[in-house]
């Protein structure tokens, strides 16, 4: 396992103790430690206010959630960056969670698994089950997120041979080819396979902020599908 060098202690946020992960960008002695990484996070929040205005003329009550945890997702990450520090990586891990437990709990309900008025409490009983296993087993927040993902993807596969597919799948596909593309950039960046300390304008994992926010976008395409909203 990395050993995480902490900020010197003369550097702000350097009582803080450090994250459990460090990515490629050099840290700065600066409130913003990790510009690039920090600064890539305003993609999540310009997507969040968007979905969050285009969600008031739609009325989809059962994706009611996806802008504002866009946004919540954009402040904690920037935080985290700007930080580097575990506090604002778990709040950053937590809205990650937050945005995989509301996919998959949609995805309980349009397979019957549970009821509507069961949604919202399903998604915060897959979020704080996430966050509690976060604080116990603090290296493995990202797989933690890697399996709710995985979970959300297979019960879309099982709604998929269940259904008539009476509704387009192409914003989905688009959803799965940015987070392919985004994960991609997130191994080169954590591996250093390309990896340039220095450049604090763009780095792999800022990319992987911006593809990232994009899945937002996508997966409110889809979900907000009318055939959808009917079959539920």
């Amino acid at each position: 396992m990395e050993t995480i060098i902490p900020l010197l202690p003369e550097c702000p946020w350097s009582s803080f103790l450090p994250p459990t992960i460090k990515y490629c960008e050099d840290n700065l002695c600066s409130y913003i430690t990790q510009p690039s990484n920090t600064w890539s996070n305003l993609a999540f929040i310009a997507i969040g206010i968007y979905l969050l205005l285009q969600n008031r003329k739609d009325k989809l009550s059962y994706i009611r959630y996806i802008g504002p945890i866009a946004i919540l997702t954009g402040i904690a990450s920037f935080l985290y960056h700007a930080s580097f520090t575990f506090l604002f990586q778990f709040f950053d891990l937590s809205s990650m969670y937050l945005f995989s437990a509301m996919i998959l709990s949609i995805n309980l309900r349009r397979a019957k698994f549970i009821s509507a008025n069961n949604q919202n409490l399903t998604l915060l009983a897959l979020l704080f089950t996430s966050m509690g296993l976060l604080f116990l087993f603090k290296p493995f927040g990202i797989p933690i997120f890697g399996l709710q993902v995985l979970a959300g993807f297979a019960f879309e596969y099982y709604l998929f041979r269940k259904s008539n597919q009476d509704y387009s799948y192409f914003y989905y596909k688009l959803a799965i080819a940015a987070l392919a593309l985004a994960f991609t950039a997130w191994i080169l960046d954590f591996k250093r396979i390309v990896c340039n300390p220095s450049n604090h304008i763009v780095q792999g994992h800022a990319v992987w902020h911006v593809l990232s926010s994009l899945c937002f976008l996508f997966f409110y395409k889809f979900y907000s599908q009318r055939e959808i909203e009917k079959a539920i």
